[in-house]
C-alpha cells in the first residue's frame, strides 16, 4: 500500500514536471523579445523545477518512512548498540577505521557505519536537516540505490584530538520507483570527537547550495 501511496503523492509532481518541459519547448519556438519578461520567465521555471524535485524527494522519504524495513543492513547496524565502544583509539587507528567505513562500507550511501565509533547521542546533520543516530542509519539505508550509488575519498582523512575531517565525492541514485533520480555531490564531512574520543557530531558541508544539487537531478 505504501507504493500506491507514493504514486499518488508523486503523480502531481510528474504532471507538473511534464508541463514545465512543454512550456520550455514553446519558449524555444516563440522567444520573448522583452528582456525583463524573459528573465522573469527563467526565474519562474527554476522555481517550478525546484518545487518538483523537492516534492519528489519528500514523497519518497515519506513513503519509505511508512514502508517495511529495508532488510538486514539497518538491523545489523542497529544491533551493534550494545557492543563495546571504541574509546582511546590513537589518531592512526581511528583514521584507518574511518577510511574502512568509506571505502569498504560506503557508509554515507549505505548507512553501514561502525557504530562503536559513535556516541549514542551523536547527531547527524546535512544541508537539509539533523537526525539521531538510529534515524540516520535507517533512513540512509533506505534512501539510495546501492547498485548505483557510491562514495569515495577526495583527499586524506585528517584526524586530530577534537575531530576527523575528509572531503568526499558521491554519485547518488535515490530509491524512488520509476523515477530513480541521479545526483552528483561533493563536499566535506566533519566528525567532532568527545572527551572519550567517540564521535558526538556528524556534519556534512556540500560544495553546492541545496537548490543547485536538487536541480542537477536527472530523472530515469
Amino acid at each position: 500500500w505504501w507504493s500506491v501511496l507514493f504514486l499518488v503523492l508523486a503523480a502531481p509532481s510528474v504532471v507538473a514536471f511534464s508541463g514545465s518541459l512543454s512550456a520550455q519547448t514553446l519558449k524555444l519556438v516563440k522567444p520573448y523579445n522583452a528582456r525583463h519578461e524573459t528573465m522573469c520567465s527563467a526565474q519562474s521555471e527554476n522555481k517550478s523545477n525546484l518545487m518538483v524535485r523537492r516534492t519528489l524527494l519528500r514523497s519518497a522519504a515519506f513513503c519509505f518512512a511508512l514502508g517495511p524495513a529495508s532488510g538486514g543492513l539497518a538491523g545489523k547496524v542497529l544491533a551493534e548498540e550494545g557492543d563495546k565502544k571504541m574509546t582511546g583509539l590513537s589518531n592512526e587507528e581511528l583514521a584507518k577505521k574511518v577510511t574502512f567505513d568509506v571505502k569498504d562500507r560506503q557508509f554515507m550511501v549505505t548507512g553501514d557505519l561502525t557504530r562503536s565509533l559513535y556516541d549514542e547521542s551523536c547527531t547527524f546533520t546535512d544541508e537539509i536537516d539533523t537526525y539521531t543516530l538510529d534515524k540516520w542509519i535507517d533512513g540512509t539505508s533506505k534512501l539510495f540505490r546501492n547498485d548505483y550509488s557510491k562514495m569515495e575519498l577526495d583527499g586524506p582523512v585528517a584526524v586530530t584530538e577534537s575531530e576527523v575531517k575528509f572531503r568526499f565525492k558521491e554519485q547518488l541514485m535515490f530509491n524512488i520507483p520509476l523515477l530513480l533520480p541521479k545526483v552528483p555531490l561533493t563536499g566535506e564531512l566533519t566528525l567532532k570527537r568527545g572527551s572519550n574520543g567517540l564521535f558526538t557530531s556528524y556534519k556534512e558541508k556540500w560544495d553546492q547550495p541545496v537548490w543547485q544539487v536538487l536541480l542537477s537531478a536527472k530523472l530515469f
